[in-house]
């Protein structure tokens, strides 16, 4: 499925169940193969010490999960609770406790803003990866890691455009109800 008609299929649910299958689908994907993929450069790096693209892509990838380590935090522990009170707030009719951080519009911005960090150090990766390409002769882990590396930019673009055009939107739009 497109994500254009993902996020369109998405778009009908309530922001608690949107907020759930981002929780249960994409963080719980994220969480299960970022250590697959540092497995498979951990092996390349063990039969090609001296590959310096190797090494760039093992910082960078290092780099990266510690940076989405703390990413999905800050949204789990904070912000989706936020969202799921906004829902119960307006469901029963009650004036939601102001958050801790004040609106939303700042933590977006810096969920944002750390997705395009994200997506930056993915895309440098793509660049040493020949757009996680393989050449035929590549090592049989080249073509795993190059494969996973795809899976996992996909899944994580997907992720992010439904964050930013749906699930950010939607409690946006619900916290200045309530707040009104």
């Amino acid at each position: 499925m497109e994500s254009k008609e993902y996020i369109k299929a998405l778009s009908a649910w309530n922001l608690e169940d949107i907020v759930d299958h981002v929780e249960n689908t994409h963080h719980a994907y994220l969480k299960s193969n970022y250590p697959l993929i540092h497995g498979l450069i951990e092996k390349l790096i063990e039969k090609y010490p001296d590959n310096k693209d190797y090494q760039e892509i093992q910082e960078l990838f290092t780099e990266f999960t510690d940076d989405l380590a703390r990413h999905l935090i800050k949204e789990e522990e904070i912000l989706f609770p936020y969202f799921k009170k906004l829902v119960k707030s307006a469901r029963d009719h009650q004036a939601v406790e102001p958050a801790s951080f004040g609106k939303l519009v700042k933590p977006i911005e810096m969920m944002e803003s750390e997705h395009d960090d994200s997506h930056d150090i993915m895309d440098r990766i793509k660049e040493l990866t020949n757009n996680f390409t393989p050449s035929d002769s590549d090592d049989p882990v080249v073509h795993s890691l190059y494969y996973k590396f795809k899976e996992f930019d996909t899944d994580m673009y997907v992720h992010h455009e439904v964050e930013h055009h749906l699930l950010f939107s939607k409690a946006q739009e619900l916290e200045a109800q309530i707040t009104e």
